[in-house]
């Protein structure tokens, strides 16, 4: 009788930690820092579901997504943006592997500059022919005499990958570039750079010392979950209850 009394247990324990098994999600960190972070207890309420969630930037979410390490990417670039990046590193590595887009919420592009430039707007023609390396000084653009560093998330990350698409037609930043693991970082790297000019989200360009560049209309950023195939049940439950706390 102990013997059944054990085995039926363990069968009932291992239901229970199958079922509050956190779901696995990783990527962009401005998905992470805008929704995934400051709303995970209501998105976790929403959907029923505990969260495991790794911000490591867009590309490395869709590898770990595609190669079974996740459940969930987040990317914060359109998809075939984000696919066309990693095809180009690795081709054949994730264009054939179903993978389907499903947008969370939305946040904006930010270019930043030290609080002591005056140069304070930009027309975004400008700011990509400095992305381009066609333009390289301050002094160019009515400001001191001092050389233009961009400073930006490394290749393949989200925000980097959607300005590249919309200003440089895809192709890479060419201008003297200070390069840093995730787009959060920026800001705070330009506040200590005069010279530098920042590309993040807003949404983290806010808590930061540093000045937005006006231009004459935003660059708009998507907040996407990536499923591969149709999305599971609970997949789909994070999505839903992701998308109701962006609002």
């Amino acid at each position: 009788m102990k013997h059944y009394l054990s085995a039926a247990f363990l069968c009932v324990a291992s239901a229970a930690f199958a079922v509050d098994a956190p779901v696995s999600i990783s990527g962009s960190t401005t998905v992470a820092s805008a929704i995934m972070d400051p709303h995970r207890a209501a998105i976790e309420e929403g959907s029923g579901l505990s969260l495991d969630v790794i911000a490591n930037g867009s590309s490395r979410g869709i590898n770990d997504l595609v190669e079974g390490r996740s459940e969930l990417a987040m990317i914060s670039a359109p998809l075939d943006v984000t696919i066309a990046k990693i095809e180009k590193k690795n081709p054949g590595s994730v264009a054939d592997a179903g993978l389907m887009a499903h947008q969370v919420g939305e946040t904006l592009v930010a270019f930043v500059v030290h609080p002591s430039n005056p140069v304070k707007s930009l027309s975004l023609a400008q700011i990509g022919a400095v992305l381009a390396g066609e333009i390289t000084t301050w002094a160019e653009l009515g400001g001191p005499n001092m050389p233009i560093i961009v400073v930006a998330e490394t290749s393949g990350g989200g925000v980097r990958s959607l300005v590249e698409s919309e200003l440089l037609d895809g192709e890479s930043i060419a201008a003297d570039l200070r390069e840093f693991p995730n787009a959060t970082q920026v800001p705070t790297v330009v506040s200590q750079l005069p010279p530098g000019l920042g590309i993040a989200a807003k949404s983290a360009a806010a808590a930061a010392n540093v000045v937005g560049i006006e231009t004459e209309s935003p660059v708009s950023q998507p907040l996407i979950l990536v499923t591969l195939g149709e999305p599971s049940p609970e997949a789909q439950r994070v999505i839903d209850a992701a998308r109701a706390a962006a609002q």
